[in-house]
C-alpha cells in the first residue's frame, strides 16, 4: 500500500484537545459531520455547535438534547434531538435558523421518542429513533415502526442496515424492512458499527468483538483485534479512508487499524486524551478525526507527517536528544538516558515504556555515534557506551556537544573545549583548547581546519585550527549582531547559516561577515519544540528527531500526503458595520447607510492550519501583505459598490479568491431627493436674491446719486479751501519776496544816497578850496592843492560796508545755523563761510577784504579746524550742505 494512503505508525499524530468551557459548556458531543466547505458541525446537549477552527458558534433549536446531525450542504443541515427533529437553514446573516419537523410536538404526553440518527439515501433523509423511523421526501414524512426496538443504524455503501433490539440486522429496502439475520442466543449482543470487506458484511459488536455476515450465516472473526475490543467496549465507529477504521471504546479510548485487522494507533488517557469514553467519531475530507469523548473534543490529524510522545504519565521527561543503533532507541532527556527497541514506538500499545539506564540520571545534552560506539553528553560529563552501560570517561562536568575532528574528538562543555585522542581501543583527554572558553553548546567543522562555535550569550566564533589544534586564527561574531532570540548555527549546501526565532543570515567568506537574508525562515511544522531548536536531528533515513516540550517527536520523511487533491474552502464567517455607536450585521449585496461606513469582514478557510490571508478593497486596490489574521477592516468609506476581494494560501498554493459586495448609500443630504430640494430652494433663491437685487439696486442708485452730490460739494469745498490756501501762501511768498527786495533796494538806496552826499560835499569842498587857491598866492595855493589832495585821498579811503550789509542780510539764516553747530565762530568767520559758499575764491575774497591772498589761505585753514573738518572733507561741500 503506497505511503499516501497510509499514516505514520510511531507516536501520536498531531492531537488537539478542546474542553467543554471552550465550545460554551454546551454539555456532550453525540454526534459530528463536516460540511463540504469543512465546517465542523456537532449535536451538543445543548443545541448545534459550529467549529471553523478558531471560533465556535452555537445555535438553540429544539428543547430536548441533540443527539444526531447531517449536513449535505454548506446552508442546509438536519438535526435530532429528543422529541424533536427538523431542518436548520442558513440566513443571509451566515446565521442558522431551526425549523421542526417533528409531527408529534404538540402532544407528546404518549411519545417517548430520541432521535439518535440522521441519514440521507437517495433524496430522502431518514430519522430514527427507538421506536421508528421517519422518511422524509418532497417535504412529507413517512413513518415506519421498529419491529421491538431499534439500537442503531448504519450506511454502508448505500446501503441502510438498522439494528433491532431482539430480532437482529434489518436491511431498509426503501418502503420496507428486510430482515438479515438475528443475535447470537448465547450472547448479549448489541451492534455499534458496520463496514463491508470482500463483499463480506463485517458486524462490529459493542461488546462480543468482531463478526462477519456473508452468505446468511453470522460468525465470529477470531483475532487479537476482536478480543481487546470485546473487552474495550466498542461505542462508536468510523470508517477511516479506504483503508483503516476507527473504533471508540468506553473503557480503553481510540484504535485505528488497518482493515486486515493491525492495531496502527491506540490512544487514551496517556497519550493526550480528555477521556477514554468515545461518544462518537467522525472523518472530515481535510484528513482530521474529530472524537466527541466523555469530557470534550479531540481533533486528530492523521495525515500530518509529524507524531508525537508526550510525557503524560510522568515516565521519561522532556526528550533534547536521540540516536537509534542496533535496533534501540536511545532517547536523552532532563531526567536521564533512556532506551527502547525502535518497534516498540509504533503507536499499537497502551502507553510507549521507556527504561532508564543506570547511573545517568540528570541532564543529557548530546548523543552521537562515532565508530559505531555511542557518546554520551551529559550534565555530569562524557559517557560511552561499552557492554550495554554508560561508562564516564571524563571528568569535565557539562558537556553540550560532540563532534569528531579527524583522530579527535571535540566535545564543547560548560567552560570551553576538551580535545581527546584516541589511543588503542580507548579516547585519552588530550587538552583544553586555548583561547576559547565560555559555555559552547555547538561545534560545526566547515572544510578541513574551520571551526564554528556557538557559545550563548556571547557570540559565535569562527576558528582555523592549526596542526596543534591551536586557533591560529579567530573571528568573533557577537550575538548583538543577530536580531531575534537564540542565535543556532546550521551548516547545508549554502554553507554557514546562523537562525534566530525571527531572522536568517548566510555568512559571506570574502567579506568575512554575515548577511541577513529576506526570504522567510522555514520553521519545523511541530508544536511546543523547544526554542532554538531549528532544524531535526536525523535518526534514520525515514525518520527525524524534534525535541518538544514534556515529550518529543518523530518525522515520517517517507509518508508523502497528497497536498494537491486536497480541497479547501475560503469562507466568509461573519461581517458587520458599526460606527462608534452601534454595530449591525451584514450580508452579500447589503445597503448600508452612510452614518455606518465603517465594515468589518472575518473569513476563514475551515479548520485548516498554517494559512495565510490577504484582502484588498475594488478591483483597482492593492493587495496587503499576506498575514495569519483573518479578518479585515475598512474605515470611512464613501458611498458607493465596493467589492471586498480576499485571498487565502496554504503552504504556498494558493486556493482561490473570494469576494463579497456591499454598497452605502449616499448621506441623507446628498440623496437624490434632497439635491431635488436643494434645486428648488436654489431656483427660489435665485428669485428673491434677484428681485432683492432690483430693488438693492434702485436704493443704492439713489443713496449713490446723494452720496456723489454730497461729495462733489465737499469736493468744491475743498478746492476752493486749497486755492484760497495756495493764494495765500503765494502772496506771502510774494509779499516776503518784495520785502526783501525792499529792504535790499532800501540799503541800496541809501548807499547811493549817501555816496552822492559825500561826493556833493566833497565836490563843495574842492570847488571851496579851488576858488582860495585862485585868489592866494602860488605858496598858499601849494599847500591848498595838498589839502585838496589829501581831502580826495581820505575818500577814496572810507571803508564802504554795503557790499558786507547785503551779505549779512541775504544769509542771515545760513549765520543761524552755523552759530548753532559751531558756536565759536566769529563775525569775520561767518562772513568768510559766507563768502565761500557763494563760491568766491581766495583772490576774491582778499580783495573784498583788502587783505594779501596768503592770509586769505591762513583764514580758510584756521575755518577749516574751528569746523573740525579732516584734511579730506572739502570746505565747500560741507558749506553747501548747511
Amino acid at each position: 500500500m503506497s505511503y499516501a494512503k497510509t499514516f505514520p505508525e510511531k507516536g501520536v499524530p498531531l492531537l488537539k484537545n478542546f474542553t467543554p468551557s471552550q465550545y460554551q459548556n454546551q454539555g456532550k458531543i453525540w454526534d459530528i459531520r463536516s460540511a463540504p466547505n469543512s465546517m465542523i458541525y456537532m449535536a451538543a446537549d445543548k443545541g448545534l455547535l459550529e467549529f471553523d477552527g478558531k471560533t465556535w458558534n452555537s445555535f438553540k433549536g429544539s428543547d430536548g438534547f441533540t443527539r444526531s446531525v447531517l449536513v449535505p450542504s454548506d446552508s442546509l443541515i438536519y438535526t435530532g434531538s429528543d422529541l424533536d427533529f427538523g431542518v436548520w437553514t442558513k440566513n443571509k446573516f451566515q446565521a442558522f435558523e431551526y425549523t421542526s419537523l417533528y409531527p408529534f410536538r404538540k402532544d407528546v404526553q404518549d411519545i417517548s421518542e430520541e432521535f439518535w440518527d440522521v441519514h440521507s439515501i437517495d433524496d430522502k433523509i431518514i430519522f430514527i429513533s427507538s421506536q421508528s423511523i421517519y422518511v422524509y421526501t418532497n417535504q412529507q414524512l413517512t413513518r415506519i415502526t421498529a419491529p421491538n426496538k431499534f439500537t442503531g443504524s448504519f450506511v454502508v455503501s448505500n446501503s441502510f442496515y438498522l439494528a433491532d433490539a431482539k430480532n437482529g440486522l434489518y436491511l431498509y429496502d426503501k418502503t420496507s424492512l428486510k430482515h438479515l439475520f438475528s443475535y447470537p442466543e448465547d450472547k448479549a449482543f448489541e451492534i455499534s458499527g458496520i463496514y463491508h470487506r470482500n463483499n463480506e458484511v463485517v458486524i462490529v459488536s459493542k461488546n462480543a468483538g468482531l463478526y462477519f455476515y456473508s452468505s446468511g450465516q453470522l460468525s465470529q472473526i477470531k483475532s487479537t483485534l476482536s478480543e481487546t475490543l470485546k473487552a474495550a467496549n466498542v461505542f462508536s465507529f468510523e470508517p477511516v479512508n479506504e483503508s483503516h477504521l476507527a473504533y471508540g471504546t468506553v473503557l480503553k479510548g481510540l484504535f485505528i487499524t488497518d482493515l486486515d485487522g493491525n492495531i496502527i494507533h491506540h490512544i487514551n488517557r496517556y497519550k493526550g486524551l480528555l477521556s477514554n469514553t468515545i461518544l462518537c467519531l467522525h472523518y472530515s475530507p481535510s484528513g482530521k478525526l474529530w472524537v466527541g469523548t466523555d469530557y470534550g473534543v479531540t481533533s486528530l490529524f492523521l495525515k500530518n507527517d509529524i507524531t508525537f510522545f508526550y510525557d503524560y504519565r510522568g515516565d521519561f521527561g522532556t526528550g533534547y536528544t536521540a540516536q537509534v543503533m542496533d535496533g534501540v532507541f536511545y532517547l536523552g532527556t532532563n531526567q536521564g538516558l533512556y532506551s527502547t527497541g525502535w518497534d516498540d514506538l509504533n503507536n499499537d500499545k497502551e502507553f510507549s515504556h521507556f527504561d532508564l539506564f543506570p547511573g545517568t540520571e540528570g541532564q543529557v545534552w548530546a548523543l552521537e555515534k562515532i565508530d559505531n560506539t555511542l557518546f554520551m553528553g551529559h550534565d555530569n560529563g562524557l559517557f560511552v557506551l561499552k557492554n550495554g552501560k554508560f561508562e564516564k570517561f571524563d571528568q569535565h562536568s557539562g558537556v553540550w556537544t560532540i563532534l569528531q575532528y579527524k583522530d579527535y574528538l571535540l566535545t564543547g562543555n560548560y567552560n570551553g573545549i576538551s580535545i581527546f585522542r584516541k589511543s588503542g581501543s580507548e579516547w585519552i583527554f588530550l587538552k583544553k583548547m586555548d583561547l576559547i572558553l565560555g559555555s559552547c553548546n555547538q561545534l560545526i567543522i566547515e572544510m578541513e581546519n574551520v571551526l564554528w562555535v556557538n557559545i550563548p550569550n556571547f557570540g559565535i566564533i569562527r576558528a582555523v585550527l592549526d596542526n596543534n589544534l591551536h586557533p591560529a586564527e579567530r573571528l568573533i561574531f557577537p550575538d548583538s549582531i543577530f536580531f531575534g532570540n537564540d542565535p543556532w548555527l546550521i551548516q547545508d549546501e549554502n554553507g554557514i547559516q546562523v537562525f534566530t526565532d525571527t531572522y536568517q543570515y548566510s555568512y559571506i567568506a570574502g567579506n568575512e561577515k554575515f548577511i541577513q537574508k529576506p526570504e522567510t525562515i522555514s520553521f519545523p511544522m511541530t508544536e511546543n519544540v523547544l526554542s532554538g531548536i531549528y532544524q531535526a536531528v536525523s535518526l534514520q533515513p525515514d525518520y527525524d528527531f524534534y525535541p518538544v516540550y514534556n515529550g518529543f517527536a518523530l518525522k515520517h520523511l517517507l509518508y508523502a500526503e497528497d497536498k494537491d487533491s486536497a480541497k479547501f474552502n475560503l469562507v466568509f464567517r461573519k461581517a458587520e458595520a458599526f460606527n462608534n455607536d452601534e454595530r449591525v450585521a451584514l450580508y452579500a449585496d447589503a445597503r448600508l447607510p452612510y452614518r455606518l461606513n465603517n465594515f468589518r469582514i472575518e473569513y476563514i478557510v475551515p479548520n485548516q492550519d498554517d494559512v495565510l490571508y490577504q484582502h484588498k478593497l475594488n478591483e483597482s486596490g492593492e493587495w496587503s501583505d499576506w498575514s495569519a489574521t483573518n479578518t479585515a477592516e475598512f474605515i470611512g468609506l464613501k458611498e458607493g459598490e465596493f467589492i471586498i476581494f480576499v485571498n487565502a494560501t496554504i503552504n504556498g498554493r494558493i486556493i482561490g479568491t473570494n469576494t463579497m459586495t456591499i454598497r452605502i448609500d449616499p448621506p441623507w443630504y446628498r440623496s437624490w431627493y434632497v439635491y431635488a430640494t436643494y434645486f428648488l430652494l436654489f431656483l427660489l433663491t435665485v428669485y428673491f436674491i434677484r428681485r432683492w437685487q432690483i430693488i438693492a439696486l434702485k436704493k443704492q442708485k439713489k443713496h449713490l446719486l446723494l452720496k456723489e452730490q454730497s461729495s462733489l460739494r465737499q469736493q468744491a469745498q475743498k478746492h476752493s479751501e486749497k486755492v484760497l490756501l495756495l493764494e495765500q501762501e503765494f502772496l506771502k511768498a510774494e509779499y516776503d519776496k518784495i520785502k526783501q527786495q525792499l529792504r535790499h533796494k532800501t540799503v541800496e538806496l541809501a548807499n547811493k544816497a549817501k555816496d552822492s552826499e559825500d561826493k556833493n560835499r566833497l565836490l563843495l569842498l574842492l570847488k571851496e578850496k579851488f576858488d582860495l587857491i585862485h585868489d592866494s598866492d602860488p605858496a598858499v595855493s601849494r599847500l591848498r592843492f595838498g589839502e585838496a589832495r589829501r581831502m580826495l585821498d581820505a575818500y577814496l579811503k572810507i571803508d564802504d560796508k554795503t557790499f558786507e550789509i547785503q551779505m549779512d542780510e541775504l544769509h542771515q539764516e545760513f549765520f543761524k545755523k552755523l552759530k548753532d553747530q559751531f558756536p565759536t565762530l566769529s563775525n569775520n568767520d561767518l562772513r568768510l563761510c559766507a563768502y565761500l559758499r557763494v563760491g568766491l575764491n581766495s583772490k576774491e575774497i582778499a580783495d573784498i577784504l583788502n587783505i594779501q591772498p596768503s592770509s586769505s589761505y591762513i583764514s580758510r585753514s584756521r575755518l577749516r579746524k574751528k569746523l573740525n573738518l579732516k584734511p579730506e572733507e572739502d570746505l565747500y561741500d560741507f558749506l553747501s550742505a548747511i
